[in-house]
């Protein structure tokens, strides 16, 4: 009786370590976050991977775009939750607005983001044209959340 106490020890030990460890993975993730602020170095760097592929020059991030795109993304958020139509923008401003769930940032081991970003490429056809335009130098890209999405903007002069 004394040896299985000693196991049933051994494997809660174990029990609790795998529990914090997940934890960690869970925390460090950002799903849990509202505004994750890797989320938009991300979308940053995609973007510019995607336009030296097609021999343009990257684009910067502006801090005006970067609030206007902000601005745009906790509209859409609001419209999401209030069940409002989505955001007005400027005709030919160049803006994109994503929603993304929180999941595929959790997900360790998995480029759940290169799926995304082809997935987002793929689906509006904007999004690729802007990323594409020779005209555009600055990107604002704004991230905000609620407890299951990520409401992502990009707005591009």
């Amino acid at each position: 009786m004394n040896r299985n106490k000693k196991y049933l020890k051994i494997f809660l030990a174990m029990l609790l370590v795998g529990a914090a460890v997940a934890a960690y993975f869970v925390y460090t993730s950002g799903i849990l976050a509202d505004d994750n602020p890797l989320i938009s170095q991300q979308f940053l760097d995609r973007i510019n991977l995607e336009r030296q592929a097609a021999s343009l020059p990257p684009v910067q991030m502006d801090d005006h775009a970067t609030y206007l795109a902000t601005t745009i993304s906790r509209q859409a958020k609001l419209s999401q939750l209030t069940g409002a139509s989505q955001p007005d923008t400027e005709a030919g401003a160049g803006t994109n607005i994503f929603v993304i769930p929180k999941i595929s940032w959790a997900i360790s081991g998995y480029d759940s983001q290169q799926q995304m970003f082809d997935t987002l490429e793929n689906n509006d056809n904007t999004f690729r044209s802007n990323i594409l335009n020779r005209n555009f130098r600055l990107v604002g890209i704004g991230v905000s959340g609620d407890g299951y999405n990520y409401y992502i903007a990009t707005r591009w002069q």
